[in-house]
C-alpha cells in the first residue's frame, strides 16, 4: 500500500516536453523506493512547454514542499541561468538535469548524465583512460559525456576527445569550451570516420528508428575499438548489433 499524501508530503517534479517519454519513474520506480524507506515524498511528471518553462520553474519552487526537480528534455539547457549555484559539470556543459532546494532555500543543480557513462564504461570493461574517443553528436548529452571523459585529466580521463556533429558550429562550440577547461585535447572534427579511435560513443538520436542511417560505419572501426550507444530505447540498436557482429565490445545504456 502506498504512503498517504498529506500536508507534510514533499514533492519532486519532472518537467518535460513531452513528459510521456521520460523513463526515470519506471526505470528506478522512485515512488516505490520512497514508500519502501518510509520517505514522505512523491515524484510527479509535469508536462511543461518550453515557452512556459522559466515561469513554471520559479513558480513551482514558491511552494515550500517542492524540494527538487529532475529536468527532462528539452529543458536541461534552460536551467543553469535560473539557479543560485551549479556544479562543474552543469556549468561547463551549460545544462542541468537535477535541481535541489538547499536548507538555506537556494536552488542548486548539476548534470549527472556523463558520470553515469563513466560507471557504465567501467562496468563493461571499456578502456577510456588515456585513450582517443570520438563522440557522435554535440547536444546536451554529448557535452555531459565530454565533460565526464575529460574531467579526470589525461591519466584518469581520456587523452583526446573529438566531437562530430552534422552542425559543424555546434561541435566546435562544445569542443572549444571543454578544451579551455581540461587537460585533455578536445576538438571538433568534420568527419565521423572512426579510424584511429579507441572508443566511439553515439550521443545522437540515430537508431531510435529501424530505418535510421547509422551514425558511424562500424566496418571502419579499428579491431580493438569499443562502441557505446547512449540511446535508452530500441536496444540493441542496429548500430550496436552491427558492432557486435564484428566482434567489437558494443554496449548500450539501457543495460546499465
Amino acid at each position: 500500500m502506498s504512503l498517504p499524501i498529506s500536508g507534510s508530503t514533499q514533492a519532486y517534479l519532472i518537467p518535460g516536453d513531452p513528459v510521456r517519454n521520460v523513463r526515470l519513474p519506471r526505470m528506478f520506480n522512485v515512488n516505490a523506493a520512497f514508500e519502501r524507506f518510509g520517505i514522505d515524498a512523491v515524484l510527479l511528471p509535469m508536462q511543461v512547454p518550453v515557452r512556459d518553462f522559466a515561469v513554471f520553474f520559479k513558480s513551482a519552487f514558491l511552494a515550500r514542499n517542492v524540494r527538487g526537480m529532475v529536468i527532462a528534455p528539452p529543458h536541461k539547457p534552460l536551467v543553469v541561468d535560473l539557479l543560485e549555484g551549479a556544479g562543474l559539470f552543469g556549468r561547463v556543459a551549460g545544462s542541468v538535469n537535477v535541481v535541489r532546494r538547499t536548507e538555506a532555500g537556494q536552488l542548486e543543480g548539476d548534470l549527472f548524465d556523463g558520470e553515469g557513462l563513466i560507471g557504465a564504461l567501467d562496468r563493461f570493461a571499456i578502456p577510456f583512460r588515456g585513450k582517443r574517443v570520438l563522440i557522435l553528436g554535440a547536444g546536451v548529452s554529448a557535452a555531459a559525456i565530454g565533460v565526464a571523459l575529460a574531467e579526470g585529466g589525461t591519466v584518469d580521463g581520456a587523452e583526446y576527445i573529438a566531437f562530430y556533429d552534422s552542425s559543424a558550429g555546434k561541435a566546435a562550440g562544445v569542443a572549444a569550451k571543454l578544451d579551455a577547461f581540461f587537460d585533455a585535447r578536445v576538438v571538433a572534427v568534420d568527419s565521423n570516420a572512426p579510424e584511429g579511435y579507441d572508443l566511439v560513443v553515439n550521443a545522437t538520436p540515430l537508431g531510435l528508428a529501424e530505418d535510421d542511417a547509422p551514425p558511424v560505419d562500424v566496418a571502419r572501426m579499428d579491431g580493438h575499438a569499443a562502441l557505446f550507444d547512449i540511446l535508452l530505447r530500441n536496444q540493441p540498436t542496429p548500430l550496436v548489433r552491427a558492432a557486435r557482429a564484428r566482434g567489437l565490445n558494443a554496449q548500450a545504456a539501457s543495460r546499465c
